[in-house]
């Protein structure tokens, strides 16, 4: 490894005029994301924009609901309370506000909500080429060859950003490592010159970005690793600011307890893995598929494909620790962590990306804090700085110093492994954003490159059966309806406990009784559903339906004894849910033993005899004639 040595603050300071001299640069980076995303401007809202945006009563109050906003969980304009649905909570206002101010002001428009997260976008690009122009740049580089315009390029165009950038609700990584960033570029300057104000303008930066997303809070360690790394800075001269960086992080916490009520962990963790893909595991199970997805994220900041919006069951598989890809992610892992323990003094680039990479991905690697995923490609957007700068150091410098070139000259390996990149990351980025279109679209690539999710499934069904609603009776809607039960048949397949795919499926049957009205295979898929979810409100209302209807009662009776007897007095001992269905059937026909036996059955166990034995009279004349 070649030696890489930092320039002073005050050597670096004599640059004058950076935005003069780097104009053209500059407005390249401010341009690229708006040619990149440029067609996101026409795209609709999807995935969690209506629980953030589009159905969220606090934000579509607009202006006048800031106060609700910074003093709720997020989501709790979109569930009327909170629920506390996910591991944590989610305590993220700055995005939920920057969302409410769009729609005082546009109402609900998503082309603006994307022209805002590109704009973001852009600004971060520029940012980070100004921060590392102060942080890191050789003195007699040609700026377009450096290294801080390259970490700038590379960052923007990667193809892991396109879910934090074309899905609105993205915002909230955007923010957070864009103020990130800003708090550190103010702390460099409070470390040169010691004025007050640049203080402030960190802690408030930095405040801005926890209050956009937690995991911000990685930065109370990276800015002063950074300033140390960087500036030669004694850590005696680094007191004030990490004192006052520990300072912000405790009021942040306290406000965020003084909100949701709790920290980070919300305690008791919910039981349905779509929002803690880890229940039921134990410690082996969990921790391997934890260290499986951190692998996962180093493949793909390297090879960017496929990219997929879901993560969720089971396209992430359970693995062990007898598994090999555990086994090598462990040993990458634990020999980047290792190397960057007994290099740390060095000060080397490679060693403090690697330092940037571990710090900001710990806090959503699930290995501390369960985050309600097992993986996410926004959960990599923070952490992807490190991948850029180490991308950029290796065409900027280590290749042109190896190979004993002028400084501030690429040579022709670095010149092409910069056009692969660049080629490959804009080919990547002009398929993938088009996903990102609706609904249809992003849920027709996640049941292609997430085969095993249940949910990607579950969710396609939902968007073709939207468009099978809206389109007249014919053999094209039949062949719809077809096409969306194979993927709600699909989804409980993966995972045969999915509430939401149970639900439509029992749907789905309505729909095909309203065209072949066959009652044997209705009741045989609302019997399949309720042996999985205990209670479905749709199917005990169909069957007032169904007796409007004036359909045979002996296949009803049938499905309302299994239902009430066998399937919740037997198996799950709820009487009370038994006796809804049983008493049902009962009112069918009154002379009907099987359901009367039942009815005793249940009224016994419950410890209501009196009303046993107010049966038993006509259970016995029955059996009797």
């Amino acid at each position: 490894m070649s030696k890489s040595k930092a320039p002073t603050p005050t050597a670096i300071d004599q640059s004058k005029g950076f935005w003069q001299e780097n104009s053209l640069l500059a407005i390249l980076l401010l341009i690229l994301p708006f040619a990149l995303y440029w067609q996101g401007l026409n795209f609709e809202y999807v995935l969690d924009d209506k629980i953030v945006i589009s159905e969220n009563n606090y934000v579509k109050e607009g202006l006048s609901s800031f106060g609700k906003i910074l003093f709720a969980d997020s989501f709790e304009g979109y569930l009327g309370e909170q629920l506390d649905l996910l591991p944590g909570g989610r305590y993220r206002p700055l995005s939920l506000l920057t969302f409410a101010a769009e729609v005082e002001f546009f109402g609900l428009n998503p082309g603006v909500g994307h022209f805002v997260n590109i704009l973001l976008y852009a600004l971060t690009g520029l940012l980070i080429f100004r921060l590392f122009f102060l942080l890191y740049a050789r003195k007699n580089e040609r700026n377009w060859l450096s290294l801080p315009f390259l970490t700038a390029l590379l960052f923007i165009l990667h193809p892991i950003h396109t879910e934090a950038i074309a899905n609105i609700k993205g915002r909230d990584e955007i923010l957070a490592l864009l103020f990130s960033l800003l708090a550190l570029y103010c702390s460099w300057y409070y470390l040169k010159n010691k004025q007050w104000s640049w203080l402030a303008g960190m802690l408030s930066s930095l405040f801005l970005a926890f209050l956009a997303k937690e995991n911000a809070l990685a930065w109370i360690a990276i800015i002063p690793l950074s300033l140390w790394w960087f500036t030669k800075a004694k850590w005696k001269e680094l007191r004030i600011l990490v004192g006052s960086l520990a300072g912000l992080a405790a009021a942040y916490m306290l406000l965020r307890y003084s909100v949701l009520g709790y920290f980070l962990d919300a305690g008791q963790l919910s039981d349905n893995i779509m929002n803690n893909p880890f229940h039921g595991l134990n410690f082996g199970e969990k921790y391997g598929t934890i260290m499986y997805t951190l692998g996962q994220y180093l493949k793909l900041l390297i090879y960017p494909h496929p990219l997929t919006h879901d993560y969720y069951p089971f396209q992430v598989p359970i693995l062990n620790w007898n598994d090999w890809r555990v086994l090598l992610s462990f040993a990458l892992h634990v020999g980047l962590l290792g190397y960057a323990i007994i290099k740390i003094r060095s000060r080397h680039i490679v060693v403090y990306c690697i330092w940037f990479y571990l710090l900001t991905l710990f806090i959503v690697s699930n290995i501390l804090i369960n985050v309600g995923a097992s993986m996410n490609e926004r959960f990599i957007y923070m952490p992807s700085l490190a991948f850029s700068l180490l991308s950029a150091w290796v065409v900027a410098r280590w290749l042109p110093d190896t190979l004993n070139e002028k400084k501030g000259e690429l040579n022709l390996l670095s010149v092409g492994l910069l056009m692969v990149l660049t080629v490959g990351y804009i080919a990547k980025n002009l398929n993938r954003i088009p996903d990102w279109r609706n609904p249809l679209t992003l849920n027709t690539a996640a049941v292609k490159y997430s085969p095993n999710s249940a949910r990607a499934h579950c969710f396609m069904g939902v968007a073709l059966y939207n468009q099978y609603l809206e389109m007249d009776f014919g053999p094209e809607k039949t062949a719809l309806l077809d096409q969306l039960n194979y993927h709600f048949n699909r989804s409980l397949e993966i995972y045969p406990g999915y509430n939401s795919a149970l639900k439509m499926k029992a749907g789905i049957a309505a729909e095909y009784y309203r065209n072949n009205f066959d009652l044997d295979a209705l009741l045989k898929v609302f019997t399949e559903v309720l042996a999985y979810r205990k209670e479905l409100p749709f199917i005990y209302e169909y069957l007032d339906y169904l007796k409007g209807r004036n359909v045979p009662t002996q296949p009803v009776q049938d499905f309302l004894y299994k239902v009430g007897y066998e399937f919740n007095t037997l198996k799950r001992r709820d009487y009370d849910l038994a006796l809804k269905y049983l008493n049902r059937a009962h009112q069918l026909n009154r002379n009907y033993t099987p359901i009367i036996r039942a009815l005793i059955d249940t009224h016994q166990r419950k410890g209501n005899n009196a009303e046993a034995n107010r049966l038993l009279p006509l259970l016995n004349s029955l059996e009797n004639e």
